[in-house]
């Protein structure tokens, strides 16, 4: 008896477990893309994919140095965010930057649709990309970045959804 009642316990709880992963896919899929859109956790900034890692970071433009924010065209201001994605290729020697298509679709946490143009910057010393963009942020909003890589010859772009909150005070 008591070992039915262990076999049905696990597999109440493997069900119940498929379902909320299934949820939580289904909630996290993007409608424009198909396949399952990877949500870092709080302080997580980066994703592997295969051969492939994305980094994000967002912050406030205001945190940049003058020269930085002069020479890339970008306003300072505590109410102005900036997210920065840029892909590494892992190759047996280390990593080098990699070219891609990168889309930004941002939303606060009410589901409104913030304006979002992203935008190339390639260095050559040291040798980097970075896809950058900038957005109006308010003191504790917190928001969402979905993210859309595609290397390439890739086939299946790699999907993740960011989430920052920003102090602006």
């Amino acid at each position: 008896m008591k070992s039915y009642t262990v076999k049905l316990t696990y597999t109440l709880l493997f069900l119940c477990f498929s379902f909320i992963v299934g949820c939580e896919q289904q909630a996290a899929t993007g409608t424009a893309v198909q396949g399952a859109r990877v949500t870092l956790e709080a302080n997580e900034h980066s994703k592997s994919f295969g051969e492939y890692t994305v980094l994000v970071n967002a912050i406030t433009t205001d945190q940049l140095p003058v020269e930085v924010a002069q020479g890339y065209g970008i306003s300072r201001s505590k109410n102005q965010a900036m997210l920065n994605v840029s892909i590494q290729k892992i190759t047996p020697m280390g990593t080098s930057p990699v070219a891609a298509k990168v889309a930004v679709a941002v939303k606060n946490l009410n589901n409104q649709l913030k304006d979002f143009d992203v935008r190339e910057i390639k260095e050559t010393e040291p040798d980097a990309i970075y896809y950058i963009g900038q957005v109006s942020v308010n003191h504790e909003e917190t928001l969402i970045f979905d993210i859309d890589v595609q290397t390439e010859g890739s086939t299946q772009p790699m999907l993740i959804s960011y989430r920052q909150r920003f102090f602006t005070l």
